[in-house]
């Protein structure tokens, strides 16, 4: 789950995966590095380097790795800067992050969708949202929620029949969608909503990535088929938001959830909230828990359907602890094996595989001096690829982040939950949510994959498997 950042009342269930934010990395400024920046070939006339990524985004991020540690991009005529080193990430993203602020066009087309909350809002704004959010990811609250998030997966495969072939990615984005309305948006028209976020975030993330690299409005505006998809997909969440918000508005208790948390710190304050600001919390909260952790269980299961090998290999560790019973939340520290697969399937597919800022003030980056105004790149799903970081960056290894294995590179690049004092606030929340999925849907079921093709990647504004479908066979003994 992309939220903000974790504080020291939020524990990492990668705890000993990353070190503290900035630690290990010197700032660069001033390092004499050089003052020069290649710009990345294949621009073309008006749109720049659009078409490309467009195309094949993630095959040219990655690309761009041996061009030096900062790399100039066109996205239209708007100047981009590209940081494709590991310790240049982390200036951005942590040690010099005061120089940088959310902006630039992945937050812009962000903010399209949600709006101002505390995913896309300023610096500034976050110092006020940060306290009324975290208290909802505290452990003992995500403690709290683990029985209803196993609930929810036996729900989700009640109906899962052996032989039946199941669209992996959509059961998960009804799974995700059943967890957040039930712990975080929890009235009666939270769980429309979620579902409706579910069913329409494929369209939205598609178009909401369309304007990122085509920053062109009136181009958006001529009535394509693909522009009538995005406005009546907008539309209908919008409305089923309306009615959340109308239901919260009407109620006089609180709901012991995220939103209920929001609406009376501000009320407390003497700052009561309007309903763009509530609204913009709720697709907030909608988007970033239902798809990042959609997107993580759905990876999962088609890596582990062309992987046996981990695939029998995670059954034996669900066997010796769970002996067939229903995943909880104390079992989770006993499953370390678990904690890798789920950690190595973010290394390859970081759902937030692309990430920008802007500069607010003159700024030094790996040597490179940047003005302010100016937005920068830093694609955690290139960086996590690095072959220098990484040995075989693109095999399936969970044991490389086995205690005695992984290095302070590895621990440094892996940066699936961003960093600094925008580092994901939810992430606790969400591979809590994961490893319960994954452990209560592994002790039971195989998703098996008949298809000669892997799935590919499909870069929206997140990172998601293509529509594949994937066959049940129960495990024996499990019945």
């Amino acid at each position: 789950m992309v939220t903000s950042e974790t504080e020291s009342g939020v524990e990492s269930i990668e705890s000993g995966i990353r070190p503290e934010a900035g630690s290990g990395t010197g700032s660069l400024a001033g390092s004499g590095a050089g003052s020069g920046i290649k710009s990345a070939a294949g621009a073309l006339p008006l749109v720049g380097h659009a078409h490309p990524l467009l195309r094949d985004p993630l095959a040219f991020l990655r690309s761009q790795g041996g061009e030096g540690p900062v790399v100039r991009l066109l996205i239209g005529r708007r100047e981009a800067f590209l940081v494709t080193g590991t310790e240049a990430a982390l200036q951005v993203l942590s040690s010099e992050q005061r120089c940088f602020d959310k902006g630039g066009p992945f937050m812009e087309a962000a903010r399209l969708l949600v709006g101002n909350g505390v995913i896309t809002c300023s610096a500034d704004e976050h110092r006020l949202q940060r306290p009324m959010v975290q208290p909802a990811f505290h452990r003992t609250r995500v403690a709290g929620y683990a029985p209803v998030m196993s609930a929810c997966v036996r729900e989700t495969t009640a109906l899962w029949r052996p032989g039946r072939a199941v669209p992996v990615r959509d059961e998960m984005y009804r799974l995700s969608a059943a967890v957040v309305s039930r712990t975080l948006v929890s009235a009666p028209a939270g769980r429309q909503a979620a579902e409706t976020m579910a069913a329409t975030l494929p369209v939205l993330l598609q178009g909401m990535l369309r304007r990122m690299v085509v920053p062109l409005p009136w181009a958006h505006r001529v009535p394509t088929q693909a522009n009538r998809r995005f406005s009546r997909a907008r539309s209908r969440l919008d409305a089923a938001v309306d009615d959340v918000i109308a239901q919260y508005r009407g109620a006089e208790r609180d709901r012991g959830d995220l939103l209920s948390t929001i609406m009376a710190a501000e009320e407390g304050s003497g700052r009561v909230p309007d309903d763009g600001e509530v609204r913009d919390q709720v697709m907030s909260v909608l988007a970033a828990g239902v798809e990042t952790t959609a997107s993580l269980l759905a990876w999962t299961f088609h890596v582990l359907a062309r992987h046996p090998e981990v695939e029998r290999r995670l059954w034996a560790e669900l066997d010796a602890r769970l002996s067939g019973r229903e995943p909880a939340f104390d079992d989770l520290p006993h499953l370390p094996f678990t904690k890798r697969v789920l950690t190595e399937v973010l290394r390859l597919y970081p759902p937030a595989w692309m990430l920008s800022r802007v500069v607010v003030k003159r700024a030094r980056v790996a040597g490179v001096a940047l003005p302010a105004g100016a937005d920068v790149i830093v694609s955690p799903y290139a960086l996590q690829r690095d072959p220098g970081v990484f040995p075989r960056p693109d095999v399936f290894d969970p044991d490389r982040w086995l205690p005695d294995r992984v290095t302070p590179g590895q621990r440094q690049s892996f940066l699936a939950f961003g960093a600094g004092r925008r580092r994901c606030m939810g992430e606790f929340y969400g591979m809590t949510e994961a490893m319960l999925a994954l452990a209560g849907i592994g002790s039971r079921w195989r998703l098996r994959s008949l298809d000669p093709e892997p799935v590919r990647p499909v870069p929206r504004f997140l990172l998601m498997p293509s529509a594949q479908s994937l066959v049940l066979e129960e495990r024996p003994g499990t019945c």
